[in-house]
């Protein structure tokens, strides 16, 4: 079975993308779209067609699935005329750059029986993917750190648009949000400091550091930014639970180093998952659900839920506050 795919948007994460979806078994990439008609030659187009209207590709194409890499406050739009159209839609993180968003894109495809799955990478790295396998053995969850260091980009643009994305905590630290959801469960309230270390002309914060109650009674910490630099960048997940211990870790957004200690075994295990990211195993991940028909292991909800951390976390930096999340 042939799965026929369009992908939404050309920047550096929807090129990664359509070469991901080119090499992925039974994908054919049917269409590309992009709101800056140059993008067309940025690309090999294949037997791609390269439209500049949303709408017209909609229309004119015939597709089992969308790919939508667009910047978070152009996520709607896509996902409504995917889901009228009865086609499955994959969409990166962050979901949306507000919550009401965040409800409609869920609310649509619900209504018109389609997939939703948000593109939590980390979720689907061979290395979080053990661990998770692994969480019933290793008991309740007692505490757990992440660091999440991206390096300093040199044109923060779209990322730190006060009424868009509003910044790194947003656009990059959902990713260890969603990780911390994953494992941990849901959040019940934060506190976090902040600053504009990095950029002198915004008031969002490029920095942040926080602690989370989660609802299980566990603790947490966070700390993120673009403080660091590309050469030497490294993530570092430490778990605690009752029965063992967990650590993720390498260069960012490659958690290809894994070490678990079930406290009765006098060795730790350690495992090396070279290459294994998550990006190509979601994109195959996706590609099942839709002809399986399966459901998404990260769904709306999940999307939305990272958002709303993210979002809190602006809020307790601003107020110099506890939030609590709104669901409680």
């Amino acid at each position: 079975m042939t799965t026929r795919v369009s992908v939404v948007g050309l920047g550096f994460f929807g090129k990664i993308l359509l070469k991901v979806l080119r090499e992925t078994p039974d994908v054919e990439v049917v269409a590309v779209h992009d709101r800056f008609p140059g993008r067309a030659t940025e690309i090999e187009l294949l037997d791609a067609r390269f439209y500049n209207s949303l709408q017209e590709m909609f229309e004119q194409e015939s597709m089992d699935a969308v790919v939508i890499a667009e910047i978070p406050g152009h996520h709607l739009l896509p996902t409504q005329l995917a889901a009228a159209k009865g086609i499955h839609v994959f969409c990166e993180k962050p979901m949306a750059n507000n919550l009401s968003d965040c409800d409609k894109m869920i609310e649509v495809c619900a209504r018109n029986h389609v997939k939703l799955m948000i593109g939590f990478k980390h979720r689907f790295a061979k290395a979080m993917a053990y661990v998770k396998r692994d969480l019933p053995k290793l008991g309740r969850p007692l505490w757990a750190m992440y660091t999440y260091p991206l390096w300093k980009v040199d044109d923060p643009g779209w990322k730190f648009d006060e009424n868009g994305t509003k910044g790194i905590v947003v656009e990059n630290m959902v990713h260890a949000f969603d990780v911390m959801r994953y494992f941990f469960g849901d959040i019940r309230s934060l506190y976090a400091e902040g600053d504009h270390f990095v950029f002198a002309n915004t008031t969002l914060p490029d920095s942040a550091i926080m602690v989370v109650r989660f609802e299980n009674g566990a603790i947490g910490g966070i700390g993120g930014g673009c403080t660091s630099e590309q050469r030497v960048t490294r993530e570092y997940l430490d778990m605690h639970f009752e029965k063992g211990i967990v650590q993720v870790s390498r260069q960012l957004d490659q958690p290809y180093n894994l070490r678990i200690l079930i406290r009765e075994d006098p060795l730790p295990e350690d495992h090396y998952y070279e290459g294994s990211d998550g990006i190509r195993e979601e994109i195959k991940h996706f590609i099942d659900c839709v002809q399986e028909d399966k459901e998404p292991i990260s769904t709306g909800t999940d999307g939305k839920k990272a958002l709303e951390i993210a979002l809190a976390v602006i809020e307790s930096i601003q107020k110099h506050t506890i939030v609590t999340l709104a669901s409680h």
